[in-house]
């Protein structure tokens, strides 16, 4: 009985081990050549590059990792680089750990690597300054300590600017609600786009952020936050939503209860219908990331430190705001 348990083990970690290899051996065969993957529906290049780059990301229906790989991809041919994209269960970081680990070990040029909260930074640059390999975190929250390299968009300024627009509408009367994305489980107050609105509020006595929560993984995430934040709270006149999927969810619910025109929605990023829905008059602005600038200046980053360029520094790519567009007559 035992014998044969043993047996049984010994299988499974031969077919996991061959997995492993296997998905070595193909990152190594693909190192040096263009890899315009299916992302964009392309056909391979049969250019060869001087570099292979990974960029790791979550696997999320979100635009602004759309607009992520298309500013990497678009930079790439440039830098002499081909680029492999791997996308990882967003309903955790584990997957991402894995394909680092996997990039690690395949020798790649480079790593650029979504790093959402509580990501150990420092130490998978560490990892990766180990084995000759650059590494670009990108993200909208940049590692604490002064000097670590970090190409993103600051939650805590889009905060900021999301409780500016609501606060000229609804000043002291603002009653906010905000839904955050998942990529994080610290209290909802700690949050840096939380923060960011509560900066704005205290200018305006009695405006207050009256119930915070976090959306879960999912399509129907931005739906399901906001029925229960406005189910829980009736008093709320704005909702703040983290992400775009959110905030279509959102818009979807104000539609839904009649509420347009009495429930203020600041969105987060672009999207078909975000605006169409901004047109409309569903969704009052949205603060948009630029997260295809982040793709490029992470490919210039990395082009810069294999060129003997030291990267010493975290960079702030902005945001513009999209709003209805004025119709003159």
């Amino acid at each position: 009985m035992f014998r044969h348990a043993s047996w049984i083990f010994v299988l499974l970690f031969g077919v996991s081990l061959a997995g492993a290899t296997f998905m070595n051996i193909t990152l190594i065969s693909q190192a040096r050549k263009a890899l315009e993957v299916g992302i964009l529906g392309n056909k391979p290049a049969e250019r060869v590059y001087a570099y292979h780059v990974a960029l790791v990301i979550p696997d999320t229906p979100d635009s602004f990792f759309d607009g992520l790989i298309e500013g990497v991809l678009e930079a790439a041919p440039k830098a002499d680089v081909a680029v492999q994209i791997f996308r990882y269960n967003a309903s955790g970081t584990s997957d991402s750990e894995t394909y680092f680990q996997l990039c690690l070990s395949s020798r790649l040029d480079g790593i650029i690597l979504y790093s959402g909260v509580d990501e150990q930074v420092a130490a998978r640059k560490a990892q990766a300054e180990a084995e000759g390999i650059v590494f670009i975190p990108v993200g909208t929250r940049a590692p604490q300590g002064d000097g670590e390299v970090f190409i993103g968009s600051s939650s805590l300024l889009q905060g900021i600017e999301s409780g500016n627009k609501l606060t000229q509408k609804y000043g002291r009367a603002a009653r906010v609600g905000i839904i955050l994305s998942s990529d994080g489980e610290e209290n909802p107050k700690d949050d840096p786009m939380y923060r960011g609105v509560m900066v704005t509020l205290q200018s305006y006595p009695g405006a207050r952020i009256v119930m915070a929560s976090r959306a879960r993984p999912g399509i129907l995430s931005g739906e399901e936050a906001a029925s229960a934040i406005l189910r829980s709270e009736p008093s709320i006149n704005v909702l703040v939503c983290a992400s775009a999927p959110i905030t279509e969810g959102a818009a979807q619910v104000v539609v839904d209860q009649g509420r347009v025109g009495q429930l203020l929605i600041i969105g987060t990023d672009e999207s078909p219908a975000i605006d169409k829905l901004i047109d409309k008059g569903v969704i009052a602005a949205s603060i948009v990331r630029d997260s295809h600038r982040m793709g490029a200046e992470a490919l210039t980053a990395f082009a810069k430190a294999r060129s003997g360029v030291p990267l010493r520094h975290a960079q702030e790519v902005g945001f513009t705001i999209r709003e209805k567009k004025e119709v003159r007559r």
